[in-house]
């Protein structure tokens, strides 16, 4: 027992680093339940979940920017490299605003052909649209504050995110229900909403950041002083996770595709069911993410070693909130459905049954992103390729596919028959974990 749960200092400097992240995580679940029930109450659930596949792709390509920048960021902190930890910034805030940049252009171009893609139905696509074009403009400020907030957790500050998602979140839902119930916008309410939290968000960033002089800002000058030394050891080792994120994204959506050949009360249960799922993963990101801040630290100092030792703490970590979050997910989930003014009996059903299958997911889930924070924090991006996206779309997607295409079953059948992909991936992935090659001092790297 002792080799997977550490001493009381490891938990504290996990606790003190992944409390604030799983609260930040568990707020923006709330928030976005609230803003689902908005949604539904004008039968807009399918439109806006539809306009969240493109969303979607945007999210998972800046996540994997922001996943290789937490890594060096958190190195260089503890190696204390000042002006590479400002040039990581700077390379963040770059890559990220190319990203919206693309994804704007998908939005306005082709759009429309996209969302039909996903779901065969015009009148819920031309809505997706209205609500698409008018949230892609939260998406700028957004990139601006993903990139100081992922500076702020990798230097070990998280308290300051977590108190302005609270205020961003919180004028999110005021002006939603200002839109949508006082001025009768409808679904283009819901966009307008998020557009506020996004700019209220951004603008508390930039001042926390001319206030408090944070060490990954030391001015313009430096943070754009980005050399090709620091750049090739950084893409080297970072684009493969980008590439990972992508690939993971497209086949997220591609999800969704398979789903919705099921028809339209299939895609409203499962909308509904992952909407209430997403609150019960809060302690998942928070102290996923938190595990690899400390890995990627612990690697910066020198320490290797005490890196691996540590490793196997995260197991016990990952059973103890893997197993809480599955039993709470069975207790209370179901619970939270009435909410979503889900009245045809069916999709109740379908939703319901749903809840119980990602019960099971989040347990194994739970394993599998903890082992894959400490591969990042090392720089083993090249495996995570092949352990997250390449067994989705060798497993996963087959099988979703396959599994509508032959009539398995039910949205709950075939989604439960999806699950297999996520044990084969913690088989695979723990022999890796146990290796020890992800072990490394990325600082070495770059001069």
């Amino acid at each position: 027992m002792s080799k997977y749960f550490g001493n009381k200092e490891y938990y504290i400097n996990i606790l003190r680093i992944g409390l604030p992240l799983a609260l930040g995580s568990l707020l923006q679940s709330c928030m976005s339940i609230v803003d689902g029930i908005m949604v539904s109450s004008i039968g807009m659930v399918t439109a806006v979940g539809n306009a969240r596949n493109i969303v979607t792709l945007n999210d998972m390509t800046e996540y994997g920017i922001i996943s290789g920048v937490s890594i060096f960021a958190a190195q260089f902190f503890g190696a204390k490299q000042k002006d590479n930890l400002s040039r990581t910034f700077g390379l963040c805030v770059l890559a990220t605003f190319l990203n919206v940049c693309f994804w704007t252009f998908i939005t306005f171009t082709v759009g429309d052909k996209v969302l039909y893609f996903f779901l065969k139905d015009e009148v819920v696509c031309a809505n997706s649209l209205v609500y698409l074009k008018i949230i892609m403009f939260a998406m700028f400020p957004g990139a601006l504050s993903y990139s100081i907030g992922t500076m702020f957790r990798a230097t070990h500050e998280t308290k300051l995110p977590f108190v302005i998602s609270i205020v961003g979140s919180i004028v999110n839902i005021v002006f939603n229900y200002v839109f949508i119930y006082i001025m009768k916008l409808g679904i283009a309410g819901a966009g307008y909403g998020t557009v506020m939290g996004s700019l209220t968000n951004c603008v508390l960033y930039i001042v926390a950041v001319i206030k408090r002089k944070p060490e990954f800002f030391n001015g313009f000058k430096n943070m754009f002083d980005i050399h090709l030394d620091f750049v090739i050891p950084f893409v080297q080792k970072t684009f493969p996770i980008l590439i990972n994120e992508c690939l993971f994204g497209v086949g997220q959506t591609l999800f969704t595709k398979a789903y919705g050949i099921l028809g339209t009360q299939s895609m409203d249960a499962y909308y509904v069911s992952n909407e209430i799922f997403n609150l019960f993963t809060f302690l998942i990101w928070g102290f996923g993410n938190a595990v690899g801040i400390v890995v990627a630290t612990t690697l910066g100092e020198g320490k290797i070693e005490q890196a691996k030792v540590e490793s196997n703490y995260q197991l016990g970590l990952a059973f103890l909130i893997g197993g809480g979050l599955c039993l709470l997910v069975i207790a209370f989930a179901p619970l939270f459905i009435v909410f979503y003014h889900v009245s045809n009996p069916i999709t109740y059903e379908w939703t319901k049954g749903l809840l119980y299958v990602l019960a099971l997911k989040v347990f194994v889930r739970t394993f599998n992103y903890m082992m894959f924070s400490t591969l990042k924090a090392g720089g083993d991006s090249k495996i995570i390729n092949f352990l997250d996206s390449g067994i989705m779309y060798l497993v996963g997607l087959p099988i979703a596919f396959i599994s509508v295409k032959y009539n398995f079953g039910n949205i709950v059948v075939v989604l439960l028959l999806c699950q297999i992909e996520q044990i084969v991936r913690f088989f695979i992935t723990i022999k890796r974990f146990k290796s020890g090659i992800w072990a490394n001092d990325l600082t070495k790297l770059v001069a």
